[in-house]
């Protein structure tokens, strides 16, 4: 029976499009992972990496929008706006 909290990627990309509105391909999720800009898998299954519900949860409402700004730390952007 498969784990309910452990996601493959085409699930990841289902989770991200049902907490944010945002259409991710499975190619640009892998590649943030293979960045270290999205959460690592939790473990594998043959050759099928899975990742934990919550943490994909959690960094998909916390990631920057498109254009948004990553070289500024959160406390100088909220005074600058």
């Amino acid at each position: 029976m498969a784990n309910p909290h452990r996601l493959t990627t085409d699930q990841v990309i289902d989770l991200i499009k049902e907490e944010t509105g945002t259409e991710l391909s499975a190619s640009t999720f892998r590649g943030y992972v293979s960045r270290g800009q999205a959460p690592a898998p939790v473990e594998k299954i043959g050759r099928t990496p899975l990742w934990k519900r919550s943490e994909i949860v959690a960094w998909a409402n916390n990631r920057p929008g498109q254009g948004a700004r990553t070289d500024i730390p959160k406390s100088r952007r909220r005074r600058a706006e």
